[in-house]
């Protein structure tokens, strides 16, 4: 008995020191590391790291949190949900994502207008989010498309009253169409939701992004870890919020 001890003993020890020299996967921070090609992104469910466009210029992302406003102190904060540069979109009709802490009544309204210039490219009345939690818009279901290369400025608004437009709660951001290359195009051609929102993670293209993890979420929505992948995403953009249990 002693002697089978000390052989299983033995045995043990060698596995521990077979698996302890192991390559292990690096730990790296989001800063400072190279960028993941699109084979690398799409390969793990993991791998949800968002890359900035090279000569991003920041603080385009503005936003009034109600909480700084005695008069609107009744009212949720909103987020949009975009990085705080000008973000990327290939596509024509992209969606627009934002969030709100709180269910509320009050009126809403989504406007999209040319960067710089006077008027409205879209400007419509929102259904009232009786719900906390994430919301979305998309371009196709008004038949807006963004035109390559202009950048537009996009905005959700809580409007208390309608008669006194200086107290509207606003948040917005920037957003610029761009033609997708032939490699690309390729990546996202195939593949699920998740993949696809890796590769566009990698490449510095938000929007796109976000829609393709969000749409993977629809599709499988108890997967928590498509959820935690979506929160890494944000943080990543620096926007940190809560999504209430049962909420997408």
């Amino acid at each position: 008995m002693r002697g089978t001890l000390i052989l299983l003993s033995g045995i043990l020890a060698a596995t521990l020191l077979s698996v302890s020299a192991q390559p292990q996967s690096p730990t790296t921070s989001p800063k400072g590391t190279p960028s993941p090609t699109p084979t690398e992104a799409a390969s793990s469910r993991h791998s949800l790291r968002y890359v900035a466009p090279k000569g991003t210029i920041t603080g385009t992302r503005k936003g009034i949190d109600a909480g700084t406003r005695g008069w609107t102190a009744n009212l949720p904060a909103i987020y949009v949900l975009a990085p705080d540069h000008t973000g990327l979109t290939t596509h024509a009709q992209p969606t627009f994502f934002w969030y709100q802490s709180a269910p509320t009544n009050t009126r809403m309204e989504l406007t999209l207008i040319v960067q710089g210039k006077p008027g409205w490219v879209l400007r419509v009345a929102l259904d009232k989010a009786e719900q906390a939690g994430i919301h979305r818009l998309s371009l196709e279901r008004y038949h807006v498309s963004l035109t390559p290369g202009v950048v537009y400025r996009w905005s959700v608004a809580l409007v208390p009253n309608p008669n006194g437009r200086s107290q509207d709660l606003i948040a917005s951001d920037t957003i610029k169409r761009i033609e997708p290359d032939a490699q690309l195009s390729s990546s996202v051609s195939v593949g699920k939701n998740v993949e696809k929102a890796a590769v566009y993670a990698s490449r510095g293209i938000w929007y796109d992004a976000l829609e393709s993890i969000t749409s993977e979420i629809d599709a499988a929505a108890s997967d928590r870890e498509l959820r935690q992948q979506r929160s890494s995403l944000l943080a990543q953009a620096g926007l940190s919020v809560t999504i209430p249990a049962g909420r997408k």
